[in-house]
């Protein structure tokens, strides 16, 4: 026989053990009614370029010289992808510049002689003593040819005068006859137009030279300019920051031809984008502004952790694509990333993020109660239990 007491014990205890039971129910009950957890709308996607792919191409054309990138390999802008061979195109810039030079030291001294003014070269032109030394020779014998011409014709014009007006009084006296005379100051006159003509003529010629080698010099200058041209395309550079893709010749000595690839830059940039391709029954409740989770491939998130994101663009219709699934049918969400909240696993490492990596976004699409997620099936199947015929 079970004594009263024990049964009172036991009795005290079950009620214990049910009112401990009743809280528990009671208490998560209230609890699933207030505590709230997130709804989120999952999409697969890839980190995309923020810029369009550059595809750097040879202008004319060349000779493979060096290679200094591989596919793969991170590049800054400006930096320098390909040489190519450059011989002849420094041979020909050497002589574009040479008669630019040539040119310029004619100008200086058929200026100095056209203006009357000192034999002065440009800073460009002493590069080239040979050309200054021989401008120079060359000023100071026409200067000098022109000083001797016109010095003989004012000696000769001097006796004549001279004589002119010794046979002056002559003529008074009946000496000489008046043809003597008037012989005598045509040929004073003569001298005189000679001594102009002379000078107009070297200012003539001289005109004549200037115009010539003017424009000889803006033609050898646009020769400079392309050949110059030419020779800096022979060292291609990256346009943007990106990473090295489709390098598509890399023999050395090979030959590219005239707007020939040579590889493509995928553009890389402080903002990140990952395109999410985003289930039409998801989209409804997405929008741009809502915050995501984003979980990269290439890093677990258990150790990783994952980055931060913003919807900044929802397509505004679905896009079709051929999968081995079949017809695959989306949205393209962009959603921009912030790295910044993973954390490398080992000491020294970094967390590089590339285009073309994958990665799931998680977008914050709004809450709802736990009490709605234990319901949420039941209440389901009571709607449509209530509909069926």
């Amino acid at each position: 026989m079970v004594s009263a007491s024990f049964r009172n014990r036991w009795l005290n205890h079950s009620t214990v053990v049910v009112f401990a039971v009743v809280a528990f129910i009671v208490g998560a009950v209230a609890w699933s009614f207030w505590a709230e957890l997130d709804q989120v709308s999952r999409a697969p996607g890839q980190v995309i370029p923020t810029g369009r792919i550059q595809v750097i191409q040879s202008t004319d054309g060349g000779q493979i010289e060096k290679i200094f990138v591989r596919e793969g390999d991170k590049v800054e802008k400006g930096q320098q992808l390909v040489q190519l061979e450059d011989v002849k195109l420094r041979a020909s810039v050497a002589e574009a510049q040479g008669k630019v030079a040539s040119l310029m030291s004619t100008m200086a001294r058929i200026n100095a002689e056209l203006f009357d003014r000192p034999l002065a070269f440009p800073p460009e032109v002493k590069a080239w003593p040979e050309f200054v030394n021989n401008q120079t020779l060359l000023y100071t014998k026409r200067r000098q040819a022109l000083d001797d011409q016109v010095s003989a014709l004012r000696q000769m014009l001097g006796l004549m005068k001279q004589e002119l007006n010794m046979n002056m009084p002559l003529l008074e006296q009946g000496d000489v006859s008046r043809a003597d005379v008037l012989r005598l100051q045509r040929s004073v006159s003569d001298i005189e137009s000679q001594i102009v003509n002379v000078r107009n003529k070297y200012l003539s010629d001289l005109q004549t030279e200037y115009t010539k080698t003017e424009e000889d010099l803006v033609t050898a200058r646009e020769v400079l300019a392309q050949r110059t041209d030419a020779l800096s395309d022979t060292k291609i550079y990256a346009p943007v920051d990106g990473i090295v893709k489709n390098i598509k010749l890399t023999t050395l000595g090979g030959v590219l031809r005239p707007s020939d690839e040579v590889m493509s830059i995928v553009p890389t940039g402080d903002e990140l984008i990952v395109e999410a391709k985003m289930s039409p029954k998801d989209v409804a409740f997405v929008r741009v502004g809502q915050k995501a989770s984003v979980k990269f491939d290439a890093y677990d998130a258990g150790i990783y952790g994952s980055a931060n994101g913003e919807v900044i663009y929802i397509s505004p219709d679905t896009l079709t694509e051929q999968t081995q699934a079949g017809e695959q049918v989306y949205y393209r969400v962009h959603v921009q990333v912030d790295t910044s909240p993973m954390k490398p696993h080992l000491k020294g490492e970094q967390i590089e993020i590339q285009p073309g990596m994958t990665a799931t976004a998680e977008i914050l699409t709004g809450k709802n109660t736990v009490w709605h997620y234990l319901t949420k099936p039941i209440n389901k199947t009571m709607g449509e239990a209530m509909t069926e015929r």
